[in-house]
């Protein structure tokens, strides 16, 4: 990802060493509120950034959608996952370098859901990595027996990840498919059985 952060895979595993639960005294404590300037004037900037990256992804899976259009494989009611399912079995005229790409995408979906099925909070960590964070805890991921796993992004991770999700929807969209041939009617002339001479 750039700027000190590897992948998506690490911004999600940067608190899941040890999980962080209620019972655990929560090391890392969520303002759920905005007490102070600061603190409001970070959660407008998550939430814009929140915006941000809801549209870059609507304008990836736009592309995705238009790529399963010219295959005739467009299923409006499918889940974004499931149509990246669908566009990997896709005739791509460079077929590695596509799953290759469609392989990049998945991760950064896992994100979405997370940030989709959350509410924007902060927390506030100290000690190695100190700095405000913005913290998500998706509502439908199920709980273990330490909790339940946070996704923690700084501002500057969540802007790299607007930018990660823009850069993904370029590389696909520059990814050709193969023409496909429409398949020509018969001629009801060539099946037709000629009659019987009487």
């Amino acid at each position: 990802m750039g700027g000190g952060c590897d992948s998506v895979k690490a911004i999600k595993g940067k608190f899941s060493a040890a999980r962080y639960g209620g019972q655990m005294g929560c090391e890392i404590p969520i303002i759920k509120g905005a007490d102070s300037p600061a603190q409001r004037d970070l959660l407008e900037r998550g939430a814009r950034l929140r915006s941000e990256l809801l549209d870059a992804f609507a304008r990836l899976e736009e592309t995705i959608v238009r790529k399963l259009a010219q295959q005739g494989k467009f299923s409006p009611s499918a889940s974004l996952t499931h149509k990246l399912d669908t566009l990997e079995k896709a005739a791509f005229r460079y077929p590695a370098k596509a799953h290759q790409r469609i392989a990049e995408i998945r991760p950064l979906v896992d994100c979405r859901n997370d940030i989709v099925h959350s509410t924007l909070n902060l927390a506030e960590m100290s000690g190695g990595e100190t700095g405000s964070y913005f913290v998500f805890r998706n509502v439908s991921a199920i709980q273990d027996s330490t909790g339940q796993q946070f996704r923690a992004l700084t501002p500057e991770e969540f802007k790299m990840l607007v930018g990660r999700v823009k850069t993904a929807t370029k590389h696909l969209n520059d990814q050709p498919m193969k023409a496909t041939t429409p398949t020509a009617p018969a001629s009801p002339s060539a099946s037709a059985v000629p009659p019987t001479p009487r």
